[in-house]
């Protein structure tokens, strides 16, 4: 089964997530898919998690559902990731993605990559079933 991201950015208004500033060390990002929002976020948790974070928060809020994460690079360097899950009037759900270094101008396109690890992870949890825990 594919869950194919049905629009991009530019097409899902009212981004809760902050804007990147003017410099190459973050990414920020959204993607629409035709699941429900609940099951999206399931799946973003998941990607999350299979990255590896050093630490991971979700809340709920009505803004939508919410998770923090943060990644460490070379061992020294700290990166926060936030995703945000919201429904859409239309149907479906959106994701809002921003990974940002806390220092530094120039990341080498490690937010970049993570992002795009990221959604591909959301992918492919979208077409796992989720694992029944014993």
């Amino acid at each position: 089964m594919t869950i194919p991201a049905v629009s991009e950015a530019q097409s899902l208004p009212d981004n809760p997530l902050p804007s990147c500033p003017d410099t190459p060390n973050c990414e920020r990002v959204a993607r629409g898919y035709d699941v429900p929002p609940d099951t999206l976020f399931v799946a973003a948790q998941r990607a999350l998690e299979s990255l590896g974070p050093t630490t991971l928060r979700l809340s709920d809020s009505t803004n939508g559902r919410q998770a923090e994460a943060v990644y460490r690079v070379a061992l020294i360097f700290k990166d926060d990731v936030d995703v945000a899950v919201k429904a859409r009037t239309n149907g479906g759900s959106a994701l809002y993605v921003r990974s940002a270094s806390r220092v530094g101008h120039s990341d080498l396109g490690v937010n970049r990559r993570r992002v795009r690890r990221l959604l591909d992870a959301v992918e492919t949890a979208l077409r796992e079933p989720p694992s029944q825990e014993q």
